[in-house]
């Protein structure tokens, strides 16, 4: 039974904000990553033209916004410390890039937007390592780009 070409290859990057060219670099220690990608949706009741006394109304629904979010997780390391510390610390809006790292015959790619950390929580339990999870939000339109061919 054939069961598709399965993917184990997503991550979230963040960038350091250079400008011209944004590096994006992955969290050292993060390896639980989750995406939800929304479509906010507006309705309007709609009467029947012919007959609006006698057939029931229709619901006719539009696209009003699209939201991203985004959850990363894993062992804290001295090495991504700092920059989580200071996004936590400061508030600032930050460039986010979800990948897909597959191939364009894969249909690889990744999107781009902005995002603030909405959520940075530490954990430990008895003398076993320090854990993070954090939520991060868009903050803007996401937009994708395929992998180089």
């Amino acid at each position: 039974m054939p069961t598709g070409n399965q993917t184990t290859r997503l991550i979230i990057q963040l960038g350091d904000g250079a400008t011209p060219t944004e590096a994006f670099a992955n969290t050292c220690g993060a390896n639980t990553f989750g995406v939800t990608l929304t479509n906010n949706l507006g309705e309007n009741t709609v009467l029947d033209c012919d007959d609006p006394l006698d057939v029931p109304a229709s619901i006719v629904r539009h696209l009003e916004s699209q939201d991203t979010s985004v959850t990363i997780s894993g062992m804290v390391t001295t090495e991504a410390w700092a920059v989580w510390r200071e996004w936590a610390d400061d508030g600032s809006e930050k460039n986010i890039r979800v990948l897909i790292d597959e191939s364009l015959a894969n249909n690889g790619g990744y999107w781009t937007l902005p995002a603030f950390l909405q959520g940075l929580e530490l954990g430990k339990e008895s003398s076993g390592k320090v854990t993070f999870s954090a939520t991060i939000s868009g903050a803007g339109q996401r937009t994708w780009t395929d992998a180089a061919a």
